[in-house]
């Protein structure tokens, strides 16, 4: 900032330089274009931004006792979005008022000013040239009340706790005097603002230390006011100090010139240097949003006549009942319960058919809900439940006339042919309402099992019917032993787990009747032939994790932040990852402090930080056939500290505004 005052300097010194140059060349151009006669052309665009000249007072100007300030630029400006972008540190309680005149800003304060005290008047990029837009970026104007600038300044970075993620216009705010409702009651002493890489620098400070928050505020009010506001947190007070350090270097320096032998010698020399530099470092805030959030229902659906789900805003951390009151069932365990992936949803399977052939279904739902005081009570809460039997059935006998006459029955090309006639011939049963998605195609993962997710809740399997073979040729089958098992966390999903080679071919053979369920269908006969891959097309990875101090979950994501795959580590570690697809991945880590296997999030009242997350250091792109090992310490050795800026930079020109009769 300072260096970009004696920039302007030179820049004016250039163009004065310039404009006695252009004058010349002007006057000889005036007298050519008199022989003779052309079409004008306009000049070359610029692309300068406008650069301030003078101003009243003195930018940094000390003991300032006025309400009005101008700034004179060396070209006509306009400002844009003056309101969102000019930000005052210290906070004042009022918007300043600002006009523009031609080439002259002028700022009407319209506040009492604390005394002695340094103010910052920050426009970031409001302030553009009239003809082309280009912005002054980050001008800022600064004065003191008393007689001394200060000149402490600390910057750091503002992170989503989460996901790392930046943003601009985060407010990050310093107070001198901690009390226990900051910030939700009291503005800030001093603030500023991210730019869109999270970055800050909070200027003109005491030399005293600070208690900091970042805030993205909703309301603009520098105030952490509403639920939806996300917050951060020093724990402790930081103070930006100057200190000097001592350093030491060896240069070799002549000390004979042995001519008979052309040769130079030298001997080393030790060399004192001393440096100052701040301890501002790079300071890391991590934002986050507080679990305020009240459980409510969001949505019922039954989207079929034996499915019901009941979902919520969020994940389900207590127990909910659900009682069916329009019908009383038949049957003790009329329902089975599915668990759903991401917990913020009951999913009920009705296994008695008093309730599941009936049209309309009363619910009574009694959940944990949270009062304006933030405690907790039991909600009582109805839904009713509708599913259309008559439309459903309307619906399927249009889709299998749209299916005829699109392809014949059983596309046997029998599209001229009386649909009774056809009918008549058709003996074969419907196709089961028990059916089955897999993954058993070709190519198939290596490191994989075959996968099949029933459409409906089993109830009884006869594993025996199931044949599994490894095919020689066309005509070769040689029987495989597998081992099949039901998913420990999802109700409808089976594996077939077998001895694998790269490019093997398979067959898997499920004879009809092999699954039943729930409402006694049974499956059609089914069968799959699928080839494994190449092992030569995947790539194998190596992580050596360092100073694991406390139990951590290790995250592994493709470059979109999906989750692939999750390991707990209690300490330094090395963990292999085989049969990797080759593309990019993402390493992710956060320790889990309070050990329920998941991310939480901080709590102001509480003085609660986040669970910490770590980020390796950069995404790993794999390819075919490649072995990969990464080292990947949590806490590295810490950067050096920045040099400081010696001085404050020069003055401006030290001459006022020219009065243009603008106000």
């Amino acid at each position: 900032m300072f260096a970009a005052y004696n920039y302007f300097d030179n820049i004016m010194n250039q163009k004065k330089i310039f404009t006695k140059f252009s004058l010349s060349i002007l006057i000889v151009l005036l007298a050519y274009s008199c022989a003779r006669m052309s079409s004008p052309t306009g000049g070359a665009k610029d692309e300068d931004p406008p650069i301030p000249i003078k101003s009243k007072p003195l930018n940094y100007s000390t003991n300032f006792m006025g309400d009005k300030i101008i700034i004179q630029f060396d070209e006509f400006v306009v400002l844009k979005n003056i309101q969102q972008e000019l930000l005052v540190s210290p906070p004042v309680l009022e918007d300043p008022e600002i006009k523009q005149r031609g080439k002259n800003l002028i700022i009407n304060i319209n506040n009492k000013l604390k005394d002695s005290t340094t103010y910052n008047f920050n426009f970031y990029n409001s302030i553009v040239d009239l003809n082309e837009n280009i912005p002054l970026p980050n001008f800022q104007f600064e004065f003191s009340t008393g007689s001394v600038f200060d000149s402490i300044y600390l910057g750091g970075t503002v992170k989503n706790a989460f996901d790392y993620a930046t943003e601009a216009s985060l407010y990050v705010m310093a107070y001198e005097v901690f009390n226990d409702t900051m910030p939700r009651t009291t503005i800030p002493d001093y603030v500023a603002k991210t730019d869109a890489d999270g970055h800050f620098f909070i200027t003109n400070l005491k030399n005293k230390p600070y208690y900091l928050f970042a805030l993205k505020d909703m309301n603009s009010n520098m105030l952490f006011d509403l639920p939806n506001e996300s917050i951060a947190f020093l724990d402790s007070t930081f103070q930006a100090e100057f200190m000097e350090i001592i350093t030491t270097d060896t240069i070799k320096i002549l000390d004979s010139l042995a001519l008979m032998k052309r040769d130079t010698i030298y001997l080393d020399s030790l060399v004192v240097k001393k440096e100052i530099v701040t301890t501002i470092g790079d300071i890391q805030l991590f934002l986050f949003t507080e679990d305020f959030k009240k459980q409510y229902r969001t949505e019922t659906s039954r989207p079929n006549k034996a499915l019901v789900v009941f979902a919520f805003n969020r994940e389900l951390k207590d127990s909910i009942s659900i009682i069916p009151i329009s019908e009383k069932p038949y049957m003790k365990d009329w329902f089975i319960q599915e668990p759903f992936e991401t917990n913020d949803s009951l999913v009920y399977w009705l296994s008695d058919s008093v309730l599941y052939n009936n049209d309309s279904l009363l619910f009574q739902l009694n959940y944990t809900m949270k009062d304006s005081n933030n405690i907790d009570y039991i909600k009582t809460d109805t839904a009713v439940l509708e599913f259309d039997f008559e439309e459903k059935a309307d619906l399927n006998k249009e889709s299998a006339k749209e299916d005829k006459k699109k392809s014949g029955r059983f596309n046997l090309g029998l599209l001229n042919k009386d649909e009774k006639e056809v009918e008549e011939k058709d003996t074969l049963p419907p196709p089961s309402l028990l059916t089955f998605t897999h993954n058993a195609k070709t190519p198939f993962e290596l490191n994989k099992a075959v996968e099949l997710v029933s459409v409906f809740p089993i109830d009884k399997i006869n594993e025996s019917l199931i044949e599994f073979y490894n095919v020689i040729d066309d005509t070769v089958f040689k029987t495989r032993a597998f081992v099949f098992k039901h998913s420990e966390t999802e109700l409808r999903k089976y594996f077939i787990d077998f001895e694998k080679d790269s490019e093997e071919k398979f067959k898997l053979l499920i004879p009809a009747g092999t699954f039943t369920d729930i409402y006694g269908n049974i499956n059609d006969s089914l069968t799959y032939d699928f080839t494994t891959r190449d092992v030569e097309y995947y790539s194998n990875i190596s992580l050596i994790l360092l100073n694991v101090k406390e139990k951590a979950i290790v995250q592994l994501l493709d470059e979109k932040e999906k989750l692939i795959e999750k390991r707990v580590v209690y300490f330094d570690s090395v963990l292999t990852y085989d049969y990797l697809a080759p593309k990019k991945y993402i390493f992710k880590l956060f320790l889990d402090s309070n050990n329920n296997d998941q991310w939480d999030t901080g709590n102001l009242n509480k003085m609660l930080q986040p669970e910490l997350v770590f980020y390796f250091p950069e995404e790993v792109e794999t390819k075919s056939n490649w072995d990969m090992e990464y080292e990947w310490d949590l806490y590295p050795v810490p950067l050096e500290v920045t040099p400081a800026i010696d001085s404050l930079p020069q003055e401006l020109d030290k001459g006022e505004p020219e009065n243009q009769n603008n106000e």
